[in-house]
């Protein structure tokens, strides 16, 4: 179990960098590592109860935990060879994986004040997931590389703290991970400016000097 989690925390730190930094053009590792985080998520959290994905390799839950593993290595592929879809579904996935936190939040209002069933919180926390992955999609259609820029940034930060075990509670990770997330959008963002220059300053191709007097003698 030790070894596990030391694998995890470095492959981790490592994804969650990339994500950060490069995750706007490395869109097939972004797809494959989102899959992979956001159904570890939600399977911890709708299955098993639990509020993250790391909860699956405490709890041994070897089958879900290769679901999760399934979904990522699909989220390679199609990220790999259909980058239009993978734009879509990462706004998606990135979507529902930021309304856990709704989502948690809607089965305790729903439970322990209004005291309705587990079932009924159930599938409320469904619809939380689908109107935040909706908005998440809606976000990438309305403004590609800038919302590709945000999710990433989100992403890595979410994976760069849980990998290495930041406490929320602690002043110093709120400065950390603000740093962070400051920079990758930064690097990123310029990243993107540098991309619009190189597109907007390509040269017009000129006419051959031969299909110049072709041309000449076509009109005398």
């Amino acid at each position: 179990m030790l070894y596990l989690n030391l694998i995890w925390a470095i492959i981790g730190t490592v994804l969650g960098f990339y994500i950060l930094f490069v995750g706007r053009k490395g869109l097939w590792v972004t797809l494959g590592t989102i899959g992979l985080i956001v159904s570890a998520n939600m399977l911890a959290v709708l299955v098993l109860g639990g509020d993250r994905g790391r909860d699956l390799i405490a709890a041994e839950a070897w089958g879900l935990i290769g679901i999760a593993f399934l979904v990522g290595v699909l989220g390679l592929l199609l990220g790999r060879f259909k980058p239009d879809w993978a734009v879509l579904l990462t706004g998606f996935a990135a979507g529902a994986d930021l309304a856990l936190w709704f989502s948690d939040i809607a089965a305790y209002l729903i439970t322990a004040v209004a005291g309705q069933s587990e079932q009924f919180a159930f599938w409320i926390g469904l619809l939380v997931l689908l109107i935040g992955g909706l908005f998440g999609l809606w976000l990438v259609l309305r403004s590609r590389d800038e919302a590709l820029i945000l999710i990433t940034m989100l992403i890595g930060v979410q994976l760069i703290q849980d990998s290495m075990g930041f406490s929320l509670s602690s002043s110093w990770t709120a400065i950390v991970l603000g740093a962070l997330a400051l920079a990758g959008v930064l690097v990123q963002y310029a990243a993107y400016l540098r991309d619009l220059k190189a597109e907007q300053t390509e040269p017009v191709p000129s006419t051959s000097s031969i299909a110049y007097f072709q041309d000449l003698e076509l009109n005398s």
